[in-house]
């Protein structure tokens, strides 16, 4: 008779909640819903909420202080919410941190912070959730391209790869102005390389289609590459004079470099187009604090956070780059097909690893 009791209870309480109250149990629901509100009722919902929640669990894979700064901004912005923050972690080590804790059923983390391409196994488990958010509107048309239509990402910054030189070595008339200069006989033996890498490999895809990528690679295996791993190593490496070109970097460090000693010969090859993937913002689909997660998720696309990111010499997608001028051609993109991402590296095996 008591158990009776209860269920009878229980079944009036829901029976008496307001329409639609009872639907909003999931973080999809409850963002489906924000969704439908006026920006200004939906902001005080989103703060309301993660009021109550008064916690936000984040992995930010900007390391070290790069990250522990960029919150300081968000909790002075919000000091209601605590965030616990793990901010030395890479970007595949946060997803597949995430993949464990949900296949484990503990759901501990509310956001991520990753790169775009490291998102596809989360997003194929329907471990991401959909957050549809007005806070879009504000990325610049060169990056609108990283939005997802079905909302299961924020972009919020963007990384690149280009190609940078050493502008004592390579007079400004042979300076690179397209991607095939790397097969330029001028440079043989004096552009360096990381070993293979799926982001480039897929930039180069998203550039030129498979069959000129493959014919790329197959002229500057022939143009005997340097191959050694480390990014900020090998632009160091030829700042000092060790070669001329640098293949495939970040262009950011040598700018730091340049900004910190405006000698230092560095120099973009900015005709070239440069390939770019986002850093995005993913929910949990089973978070627990899914206005917390929202509420910072939306955060990342503010004037402030976004000056932060250019401080930084990364790339905001809300605000004007800090160092690519407006001319720059920018291609966004994602991972390629996984057929044809293990075609691309086979051709690296096949004609640049081999030198």
């Amino acid at each position: 008779m008591k158990r009776l009791g209860f269920l009878v209870l229980a079944a009036i309480a829901a029976w008496s909640l307001p329409p639609g109250a009872a639907a909003q149990t999931t973080p999809d629901q409850i963002y489906a819903e924000l969704a439908k509100l006026p920006a200004a009722e939906r902001q005080q919902r989103l703060e309301d909420g993660a009021r109550r929640e008064g916690k936000l669990v984040l992995i930010h894979t900007m390391r070290g202080n790069l990250s522990v700064d960029h919150v300081a901004l968000f909790k002075k912005r919000y000091p209601f919410l605590g965030v616990s923050l793990e901010g030395d972690i890479g970007s595949q080590d946060a997803a597949e941190r995430l993949y464990a804790e949900e296949t484990a059923g503990r759901h501990l983390t509310d956001v991520i912070n990753i790169a775009l391409p490291d998102v596809t196994t989360l997003a194929g488990k329907t471990m991401v959730a959909r957050y549809p958010t007005p806070a879009v509107a504000a990325l610049l048309p060169p990056y609108r391209g990283f939005i997802d239509a079905e909302n299961r990402w924020t972009p919020w910054y963007w990384s690149e790869h280009g190609i940078s030189y050493n502008a004592r070595l390579v007079p400004k008339d042979k300076a690179p102005t397209q991607w095939t200069d790397l097969c330029n006989p001028l440079f043989k033996g004096s552009v360096s390389f990381d070993p293979a890498e799926d982001r480039y490999l897929s930039g180069l895809y998203a550039i030129m289609g498979e069959e000129a990528t493959e014919k790329l690679l197959k002229c500057i295996g022939d143009n005997n590459p340097i191959i050694q791993r480390g990014h900020t190593q090998r632009i160091e490496l030829m700042l000092a004079g060790d070669h001329m070109v640098q293949g495939d970097n970040y262009l950011y460090h040598g700018i730091s470099v340049q900004r910190k000693n405006p000698s230092a010969p560095y120099a973009i090859a900015y005709a070239v187009p440069v390939m770019g993937f986002a850093g995005i913002a993913v929910i949990n689909r089973n978070t627990t604090r899914p206005y917390a997660a929202a509420l910072w998720t939306d955060w990342t696309l503010t004037q402030e956070s976004q000056a932060y990111v250019g401080s930084l010499l990364r790339g905001p997608v809300a605000l004007k780059h800090p160092y690519l001028p407006d001319s720059a051609k920018i291609v966004t993109y994602n991972d390629a097909p996984p057929d044809v991402a293990k075609r691309l590296l086979g051709y690296w095996n096949r004609y640049v690893a081999k030198r």
